[in-house]
């Protein structure tokens, strides 16, 4: 909570459009290696931000009807955090409560952002656009060492229904597959 004499934090949320696909893997790469560079060295970090956020590949996602990029910026349009929404192949991970749900993908802020709402802002958008597509559940996979994410989802409600393995170059680390309800769905529209 901010004190009486600093502002909170002015931001906002919204949707990535197809053309900001260069922007979006150029943060999505910078909030992985602030995330995860320590723990995830040379020489399969340059390697899995090479695969996993090419610009031209995230173009060509962002046009899918069931995927969503949020995106989080400051008052200077500078970009601190965004949420990948998408539908859910085969329904998500087994015990994942809900009859369909949807996946968060990739969940980041900038760690100058973290407690100053961003998350939770992120966190709503990703809720409405799961229940307007009628979702009744959403989930993650969240590596099972990230102590703040995992704190983060279950304040937001999720718990754990699972294990899975996350791949890194020859690494194995042991994700945790985390689940929660989601209130009616709205009318898909």
């Amino acid at each position: 909570m901010p004190s009486l004499h600093q502002p909170a934090a002015a931001f906002s949320v919204r949707p990535c459009l197809p053309q900001e696909a260069a922007a979006l893997a150029g943060l999505a790469a910078r909030l992985f290696v602030q995330a995860y560079g320590p723990t995830h060295p040379e020489p399969e970090l340059s390697a899995y931000l090479a695969r996993t956020f090419d610009p031209a590949r995230l173009a060509t996602e962002l046009t899918r009807a069931r995927v969503r990029v949020f995106l989080a910026e400051n008052g200077a349009h500078e970009l601190v955090g965004y949420a990948y929404l998408r539908e859910s192949e085969n329904n998500g991970p087994p015990r994942a409560s809900g009859q369909t749900s949807c996946e968060i993908l990739r969940f980041y802020v900038d760690e100058a952002w973290h407690g100053r709402g961003v998350a939770s802002a992120l966190m709503q958008e990703c809720e409405r656009a799961a229940r307007q597509w009628g979702a009744s559940a959403l989930w993650v996979q969240a590596w099972s060492a990230a102590a703040r994410p995992i704190a983060f989802y279950r304040k937001a409600g999720f718990r754990i229904v699972g294990t899975t393995e996350f791949h890194f170059g020859e690494r194995v680390d042991t994700d945790y597959l985390m689940s929660r309800e989601l209130e009616s769905p709205l009318t898909p529209g």
